[in-house]
Parts: C-alpha cells; structure tokens; sequence
C-alpha cells in the first residue's frame, strides 16, 4: 500500500512538474527573459538560448511529460491489482484520472503561467541538459515541426504592443497620458507633412526683396517668430527670416538692409514626407519652419511645434491663452 501511495505521489510531482515547466517557458516572455539576463538572474542565459530555440525545447518537455503520463499510470494500474480486487482497481482509476486533471494539469499550469519566470529560468539548465541527453530524437522531431511550420510568428508587431498598452492602460500599469503619447508616436509615421502643414494661403511670408523696416512692418502685425522668404512667386524658396535677426538688424541701424541678406538657407521637405522623418530632420537641421513643396510648387509650411502637437496635442502659448 504505501509503494502505491509513493508511485502515485511521485506520478502527481513529477506530471504536475512538467505541466508547470511548460506553461511557464511558453508563457514568459522575452522582454522579461532579456529584463533577467540583465538582472544576472540565475539561468536566464540558458532560458534566452531556450526561447531562441523553442522548438528544440518544447520537443524535450513533450518526450518527458508523455513518458511520465504513459508509464505513471501503467505502474499505478500494477501496483492495485496486488492490492484491490477489480472494483478496486476501477476506484484506483477514477481518482488517478480525476487527481490528473487537478495536480498534473490545471494547478501546475496555473502555477507555471503565474511564476512563469522564476519556473522557466530554475528549469532551463534541466531542459537543456534534456536536448543533449535525448539528441537522438530532439533533432528529427524539431526537424519535423520546422517543415511542417517554417518561419516564426512575429512578435513585437505595432499591432501586439498597441493592443499590450491598452491592456496595460486598462489594467492601470500605464497612465492616461503614457497611453495617448505611445498611441500617437505609432500613429506619427501615418501623418505627412501636407496633413499637418498650414495651407499657404494662409501662410505669412516676406519678399526676399524687402528691406529690414518693411520686414519689421510685416512681423509687427504677426505673432510667428520664423517666416519663409520667397523670390519672384511663392514658388522661389530662398530662406527662412528669425525675427530675431531683423531685431539686432533694426537695433544696428541697418534698415536698409535686404531681407534676402538676413534669411538662412530654408529647409525644404516634400509633402509625402512622414512626421516622423520630419523630426529627424528638424532635429539634425537645427531648424524649427520648413516649406511643403510638391514637384516644386509650394503648398505651405510646417513647424516643429506642428510635428510635436501630433505627439502630445495641442501646444497654447501665453497669447492663446490671454485670448
């Protein structure tokens, strides 16, 4: 009676065992395997190679847990009919099914998913002792499996990180306003630069011929602080005017002075050009206004401060504000 007690016991362990070992090592992660190895946690290199070559792994999991779930019950089934009569043995059978589906499937995996790193990390070194020990059989079946499904599934996709920080958002791990700002920085690339341009009919800008006091005329009406400077037609870019600049002109007397002498060379972009590309740009350029051109025909302009509101909404200055 009690080898049979022992022979179930240790059927019980040894199932439940595996059926934790593999809920965890599918359920974790690699963010949180790559967030242990940094950790220097105990076999979270060896759970890297693992999750690198899953296929190989899960292959060692299903020999071992099918040999215990085989032999297990075989040896049990020996072992009561030395001790019980037929209905005995029948008894035995329904709690040996019945203690299965309890302590060697649903808890150990329930188990396995919730402590799915410290599990898989503690199995690793196991597992991959169990590749070299069961090499025979390991490589035809991983064979098997890569022909049968080439490729790996993708993972890390904007899809599945969008659909993780509204689970997170949800979940209250990530704040309302990290919500919004990952959304819009995915929805960023999908934005060009003629969707957040301001239209040049309604652009400010200043002749390239225009002297410093007709300049200041012009910025004194305006509130921008950067103006796109135009030759002939609108269509002749020939730079970008700081009102700064035609300060310090103003303040050493140069009010004769051309604008086009004043003007810094302009920034250019295309209008299929994406918001993202367009940060870079500013950032790499130095410059904060760009002119939207189109086969060179100019649609307008846009700012840095344009590119950013896509990021974070909308951006009021003090004058918005007093307005």
């Amino acid at each position: 009676m009690i080898v049979l007690i022992l022979v179930v016991v240790a059927f019980f362990a040894l199932s439940g065992l595996m059926a934790a070992v593999d809920a965890a090592v599918l359920s974790v992660t690699r963010p949180e395997v790559d967030e242990l190895v940094q950790q220097q946690r105990y076999g979270a290199e060896r759970l890297r190679d693992i999750k690198f070559r899953l296929r190989e792994s899960v292959v060692v999991i299903v020999i071992v847990t099918n040999t215990i779930n085989v032999l297990g019950p075989v040896i049990v089934s020996h072992q009561a009919f030395r001790l019980f009569s037929s209905t005995g043995v029948v008894v035995i059978t329904v709690v040996l099914t019945l203690g299965t589906i309890v302590f060697s499937e649903i808890l150990p995996k329930a188990i396995g998913n919730h402590y799915a790193p410290l599990v898989a990390r503690f199995s690793a070194p196991a597992i991959l002792f169990g590749e070299r020990v069961l090499f025979p059989l390991v490589v035809p079946l991983a064979w098997l499996t890569n022909r049968l499904t080439p490729g790996n599934r993708k993972i890390g996709t904007e899809p599945q990180i969008r659909s993780l920080v509204r689970i997170g958002h949800q979940a209250g791990h990530i704040e309302t306003d990290e919500h919004q700002l990952i959304h819009r920085a995915f929805a960023l690339n999908d934005r060009t630069a003629s969707d957040i341009m301001t239209p040049i009919d309604k652009v400010r800008a200043i002749a390239a011929s225009a002297s410093v006091s007709q300049a200041a005329t012009e910025v004194e009406r305006s509130e921008f602080s950067r103006y796109p400077v135009f030759g002939d037609t609108i269509d002749d870019v020939q730079g970008t005017l700081l009102s700064r600049d035609l300060l310090k002109a103003i303040l050493h007397g140069k009010s004769t002075q051309k604008v086009r002498q004043l003007a810094v060379k302009p920034m250019i972009v295309d209008a299929a050009d994406r918001s993202d590309d367009l940060l870079l740009r500013f950032r790499d350029q130095h410059m904060h206004l760009a002119v939207v051109q189109d086969n060179q025909e100019t649609l307008g302009v846009v700012t840095l401060e344009d590119v950013l509101e896509e990021l974070v909404g909308e951006i009021e200055d003090e004058k918005d504000v007093s307005s």
